[in-house]
């Protein structure tokens, strides 16, 4: 077996040819759905939800890195879905895709804000979480409720919940890291309760609504019907 081979079937194990079209469009609609719904709610009102428990919670510059590093944690996690197999991957999927569409439409609906805290140290996290103000709204933030960071987090750990192929221990990892993820969004005050509430509530209805019968299917069809055309046309050319 040629090298070539060798790194071909190393990544056809952890990442089949047939889930790469639907993560890419996983990655594609984030994009747009973030930052396209912040441009056309740019000029209207934006609602704050913040409530006397979540003035209490205090701010902790340190999750600033668990905040961070959930980015890698869902690359990791969405390429270890195709671990279930191609029924629970379109499963997993199907609840990303539905859940993204319904944060757009309720972004539109209603536009969130909250207010940040000014950050007065120095300190290496403190000044990590000034730029992550910086680039993430500013003194505007907006696209908060339902907040894509909880759910796309607990998602990462739906995605490799009891999958015969990922280690227990991994498996456990990544419960306890999504809810660390979702503390760093309290306590960095980038989300308040509600937001994470609404996140991980979304998941879980979808989660549920395609657990019965062969209801993902509609999104498995249609990104294999894709995928087989872009085969024919690259076997034609």
């Amino acid at each position: 077996m040629t090298k070539k081979e060798k790194i071909r079937d190393f990544r056809e194990k952890y990442l089949p040819t047939w889930a790469i079209l639907p993560l890419v469009s996983i990655v594609v609609l984030n994009c747009l759905i973030y930052w396209g719904s912040g441009i056309l709610t740019a000029s209207r009102y934006h609602f704050d939800f913040t409530s006397s428990l979540d003035r209490a919670v205090p701010l902790i510059p340190q999750f600033v890195w668990i905040y961070i590093l959930a980015f890698p944690f869902w690359a990791v996690n969405y390429i270890l879905a195709a671990q279930r197999g191609k029924d629970g991957f379109y499963r997993f999927v199907a609840t990303d895709l539905t859940v993204h569409i319904a944060c757009f439409v309720i972004f539109l609906i209603l536009p969130t804000t909250n207010i940040r805290p000014e950050i007065s140290d120095s300190t290496w996290s403190d000044q990590i979480l000034r730029l992550l103000y910086l680039v993430d709204g500013g003194n505007s933030p907006s696209n908060l409720f339902p907040s894509i960071h909880c759910y796309v987090s607990w998602l990462s750990w739906r995605g490799v919940r009891k999958s015969e192929k990922i280690p227990k221990w991994y498996q456990h990892f990544s419960l306890i890291f999504a809810i660390l993820i979702i503390i760093s969004t309290q306590v960095l005050k980038q989300h308040y309760l509600v937001d994470a509430i609404a996140g991980v509530g979304l998941v879980e209805l979808a989660w549920r609504f395609y657990s019965k019968g062969n209801r993902n299917n509609i999104f498995r069809n249609f990104f294999e019907k894709i995928g087989g055309i872009y085969t024919q046309n690259k076997k034609k050319s």
